[in-house]
C-alpha cells in the first residue's frame, strides 16, 4: 500500500468515526461533556466514555473531532484505540440500543464488514484520480466522497466488484447507456407529464411494434444472465441494441443519469446494494412517483412561489410483470424533467454545496463570500426559495416532499440563492387531511402526522440543520443563523413555521441503530432538540 493510500484510508476512517459519534450521540441522546483537558467525552455504558479533541462543537450535533481517541474507564488509565476497535466498542452499545427499539437483533457483523466497505470505497474515491469536470452541476453531483453526515455506511456499495471505477460518480465516470427494445404488447408504461423520453438516433433504431427501454451498461449485463430475461431474448419479446446515445454521468445517486444535452434524466435500476439497500425500481416505487408527478402537474400551476421549481418524474416504462415476473424492478425506468440543456440555470446538488473538501472550504462557502453578504442575510434568502415553499405547498395542498441535501438543487447569482429544485417524487408524501384528489389505493396517502413528520426530518433536521452546521462551522457559529431562521419561520413561515419554532422536539432517523437491526427500508425516528425552539 503506498503512501497515498495510507493517506486517503487514514481520512477515510478519520470520516467514519465522526459520522459514528455522531450517529450515536444523536440516538443515544447522550451530549458530549468537557474533560477539563482540552477533550470531549462521549458517554457509554458501564461509566465508561470515549475521550476525543473536540474542534467544534455543533448546535445540532454536527461535531468535528481530532484524529486521537482513548477509552476512559474508572480507575484506569486512558487506553489509546485503534479505529477498528473504536467500531466494535460502538456496535457494542448500538446493540443495546437497537435491542430496545427492534428486540434482540444480531446485525453487529454485517454492518461492521458494511462499514469496513464503505470506509475502502471513500479511501479509493479520495485517493482518485477523479475526472476533471468544468461544468457546475456534473462536478456539484460527482463530488460527495465522503457523504451523509448521520450514517454508518454513507459509501457503502456492494455488487459492483472491480468495475466500480468505471461507474462510480465520485470518480468522474461517465458512459454510454445500453438499449433494449421490449414489444408494445409486453410493455407496462404510463405518462403523466409531457417530455422527451428517448434520443432521436435511439427512438431511430427502434423496429415497428417495440418501444425502447433504457438500462445502465452494468445492469444489462446483469439481466442477460437472468434466464428469464434470455427467454425472452430468445423469443424476441426483448431485443437488446447494445450501447447507443450520447455519453451520460451518473449523479449521486449513483443509479439515475444524466445527459447534459437531453431534456429527461433516467432514473434506473440498478441490482447493486448502495447505504441502504438494493436500488431497484419496485411497481409501488413506480406508482407513487408518478402518482406524485401527476398530482403536483395539477397543483403547481398556482402555487405562488416563482423561484422554486420540482423535477418531475414524468413517467416510467417496464417490462410487463405479467411477462418478466420478479424480475420487473430490475428492468423499470423512471423518466425525469431536466430542463437545464439550454445552460441559463446552473443548478447544483445543495448535498455537493456542503460536502467538506481537503484544503478548502465546503462550496457554499464560497458562495456566501462570493456573494459579499452577511451569513445570516444568505441564510434568509435561502430560506425564501427553499424552506418557505416546502412549507406553504404542504400547509396548502398537503404535499410532503423528500426534501434532503441530496434531493435539492441550488441555483446562485454572484453568490446569492435565487433558484431551488425539488426531485425524486418516489419519496413524496401526501396528507389525507389536507389534499383529497388522491386516489385511495395510491402509495402516497399518508396520516398528517406521518406526512409532516417526513417533511420536518427531511427539510428541518437533514437539510437545514446542515447547511447551518456547515455554515455556522465557518463563520461566527450557528446560534445566530439558528435566531435567524427561526426570525423567518415566525415571520413568513404561516402556521408551520409557528409549529415549528413552538416544538422543543424534531424527528430524526437513527440510521445507526435502523442498519444494526438490518431495518434501513424502514427506519426507527428518534426525537432531538429543536435548536429552533431555544
Amino acid at each position: 500500500m503506498n503512501a497515498m493510500t495510507v493517506t486517503a484510508l487514514e481520512v477515510a476512517q478519520h470520516a467514519t468515526r465522526q459520522r459514528l459519534l455522531n450517529a450515536y450521540l444523536r440516538e443515544s441522546g447522550r451530549i458530549p461533556t468537557e474533560t477539563g483537558d482540552g477533550l470531549a467525552r462521549v458517554p457509554l455504558s458501564g461509566e465508561r466514555a470515549i475521550v476525543v479533541p473536540l474542534r467544534y462543537r455543533s448546535e445540532f450535533g454536527h461535531h468535528v473531532y481530532g484524529g486521537d481517541i482513548w477509552l476512559e474507564r474508572p480507575g484506569v488509565v486512558r487506553e489509546p484505540l485503534s479505529h477498528c476497535e473504536l467500531v466494535a466498542l460502538l456496535l457494542d452499545e448500538v446493540a443495546a440500543l437497537a435491542a430496545d427499539v427492534f428486540g434482540e437483533v444480531g446485525g453487529g457483523r454485517t454492518l461492521a464488514r458494511q462499514i469496513e466497505g464503505s470506509v475502502a470505497a471513500t479511501a479509493r474515491y479520495l485517493a482518485g484520480p477523479a475526472r476533471e469536470v468544468t461544468d457546475s452541476t456534473r462536478r456539484a453531483e460527482q463530488s460527495l466522497r465522503y457523504g451523509h453526515p448521520f450514517h454508518p455506511t454513507p459509501k457503502s456499495i456492494d455488487g459492483f466488484g472491480d468495475d466500480l471505477p468505471r461507474y462510480a460518480p465520485e470518480l468522474g465516470a461517465e458512459f454510454r447507456l445500453h438499449w433494449f427494445v421490449v414489444r408494445a404488447d409486453a410493455l407496462l408504461e404510463r405518462r403523466v407529464a409531457p417530455g422527451e423520453w428517448v434520443p432521436p438516433d435511439v427512438e431511430f433504431r427502434a423496429p415497428n411494434g417495440y418501444v425502447p427501454l433504457p438500462m445502465h451498461p452494468w445492469q444489462a449485463a446483469y439481466l442477460v444472465r437472468q434466464a428469464r430475461i434470455a427467454e425472452l431474448l430468445a423469443d424476441g419479446t426483448l431485443l437488446a441494441l447494445g450501447e447507443l446515445g450520447g455519453t451520460v454521468y451518473p449523479t449521486s445517486s449513483v443509479r439515475t443519469v444524466c445527459d447534459p444535452a437531453f431534456p429527461t434524466s433516467w432514473k434506473l435500476p440498478l441490482h447493486v446494494r448502495i447505504t441502504n439497500f438494493v436500488r431497484t425500481n419496485p411497481v409501488e416505487h413506480l406508482r407513487r412517483a408518478a402518482d406524485a408527478s401527476a398530482l403536483i402537474a395539477r397543483l403547481a400551476p398556482r402555487w405562488r412561489h416563482e423561484r422554486f421549481g420540482v423535477l418531475l418524474e414524468t413517467g416510467y416504462r417496464a417490462i410487463d410483470p405479467a411477462v418478466v415476473g420478479d424480475l420487473v424492478a430490475d428492468a423499470a425506468v423512471l423518466f425525469r424533467q431536466h430542463p437545464f440543456t439550454d445552460g441559463r440555470d446552473a443548478p447544483r446538488v445543495v448535498a455537493g454545496l456542503l460536502e467538506e473538501r481537503d484544503g478548502d472550504v465546503p462550496a457554499v462557502i464560497d458562495e456566501v463570500r462570493r456573494s459579499g453578504g452577511l451569513q445570516r442575510t444568505w441564510l434568509h434568502r435561502y430560506l425564501r426559495v427553499a424552506l418557505l415553499p416546502l412549507l406553504d405547498v404542504f400547509e396548502r395542498d398537503g404535499v410532503s416532499f423528500e426534501a434532503h441535501v441530496q434531493n435539492s438543487m441550488l441555483h446562485t447569482e454572484d453568490g446569492w440563492p435565487v433558484r431551488f429544485w425539488v426531485r425524486d417524487m418516489e419519496g413524496t408524501s401526501v396528507s389525507m387531511d389536507r389534499n383529497f384528489d388522491v386516489d385511495a389505493a395510491s402509495p402516497l396517502r399518508y396520516s398528517d402526522a406521518e406526512a409532516w413528520l417526513r417533511l420536518r426530518y427531511h427539510a428541518i433536521t437533514n437539510h437545514l440543520g446542515h447547511l447551518i452546521g456547515v455554515l455556522g462551522r465557518h463563520g461566527d457559529g450557528e446560534r445566530p443563523l439558528w435566531t435567524t431562521a427561526r426570525e423567518v419561520l415566525l415571520e413568513e413561515g404561516g402556521a408551520l413555521g409557528h409549529e415549528l419554532v413552538t416544538s422543543p422536539i424534531l424527528p430524526a432517523k437513527a440510521n445507526l441503530i435502523s442498519r444494526f437491526a438490518g431495518s434501513g427500508e424502514r427506519p426507527h425516528y428518534v426525537d432531538v432538540p429543536n435548536p429552533l425552539y431555544r
